[in-house]
């Protein structure tokens, strides 16, 4: 099982605050028949992580319960499970495709020469799981805004109210995130994960 958390912006600050010791979190075991035991250190194993200038070596700490030998493994939250880029690298390809560069452009110019370049498969991959989690993404923001008091007619913040296609909404689910981070009264528009 893998869970994810909080654990520093990135992987400098991570690595500094986590490089020869495990982050104080404490688990227990959701399984009903270990009654709620605590989950036990069981070591680390080694992520490399690459990010826009390079690729580097990260510890990913894990639990493991005594009872039912179940493990958890805790992610910062730049990272994905199975992901081999961090997660500022993969919102800049599709902020950028969003803009309307095409992907062997985005390719080249979301990493340095140095991590020896992304593929635009990669880029495509992830532009078509940004568009199938667009939609559910935009309902769910316009919900919670509706929520918090806002009474603008979401909708017409919509370039294509009728008929629009996923490109016009991924634009949509940009304008309603401003609008959250406004509502939340933060001024950044930075998410992570």
């Amino acid at each position: 099982m893998t869970k994810i958390f909080s654990l520093g912006k990135n992987w400098k600050i991570y690595s500094k605050e986590y490089a020869t010791k495990r982050p104080e979190l404490t688990f227990t075991c959701e399984k009903e028949q270990c009654n709620q035991r605590d989950l036990h250190n069981h070591g680390c194993y080694y992520r490399t992580a690459w990010t826009k200038h390079g690729r580097f070596q990260i510890p990913i700490y894990r639990w493991r319960c005594p009872e039912c030998g179940q493990t958890l493994s805790v992610l910062p939250d730049f990272l994905v499970p199975w992901a081999r880029f961090v997660t500022p690298v993969r919102e800049a390809a599709i902020k950028r495709k969003a803009q309307g560069q095409g992907f062997p452009h985005v390719a080249q110019g979301v990493v340095s020469p140095a991590v020896s370049g992304i593929s635009r498969r990669t880029i495509k991959r992830w532009w078509r799981c940004h568009l199938d989690q667009v939609n559910d993404a935009s309902q769910w923001v316009s919900g919670e805004l509706i929520q918090a008091g806002i009474d603008t007619d979401l909708l017409r913040l919509h370039s294509q109210g009728v008929n629009p296609t996923l490109t016009d909404t991924v634009r949509w689910f940009a304008t309603l995130i401003q609008k959250y981070f406004q509502a939340l009264g933060r001024g950044s528009t930075s998410l992570v994960g």
